[in-house]
């Protein structure tokens, strides 16, 4: 019986193929656009993320990716996280009161922003793996 090979067995050895960020001239511009939800590469190589009305009119997709939305709970974990691995004298659930909303605003009082940039980098790596996984790479790396 003759075993179809993977994707992944099907890329070993190809390098994989750079999409085109028509809005973005490196990872610095991109990353701070870099949102959940549905992206296309386009039979024209260009990576774009999908709004509320689909896919634009005239332009074809030839393949589709899907970057996992931050919900609430995923959101506040990623600040436990980033707490846990910058500020590991606080304990989270106990100073930022965990089970009660406002979890935010509590956190960003005592040390403002400083998780934003972390958390760009993080979904930003999430939607790299995703394009990886199916031989697509950004231009910049």
């Amino acid at each position: 019986m003759n075993k179809q090979p993977t994707n992944k067995e099907m890329r070993k050895g190809k390098k994989n193929m750079k999409v085109k960020v028509l809005w973005a001239n490196d990872k610095s511009d991109f990353i701070c656009s870099v949102r959940e939800g549905e992206w296309i590469i386009t039979t024209d190589n260009e990576l774009m993320p999908l709004g509320m009305d689909g896919i634009p009119e005239g332009v074809k997709a030839k393949d589709e990716l899907f970057l996992c939305g931050l919900a609430p709970h995923h959101t506040t974990d990623w600040l436990r996280f980033f707490c846990e691995e910058h500020h590991p004298d606080i304990d989270f659930d106990e100073e930022f009161e965990t089970d009660e909303p406002g979890v935010f605003a509590r956190y960003q009082e005592k040390f403002g922003y400083d998780y934003e940039e972390w958390v760009a980098e993080k979904k930003y790596m999430v939607l790299r793996e995703e394009l990886l996984s199916k031989g697509y790479d950004l231009p910049w790396e």
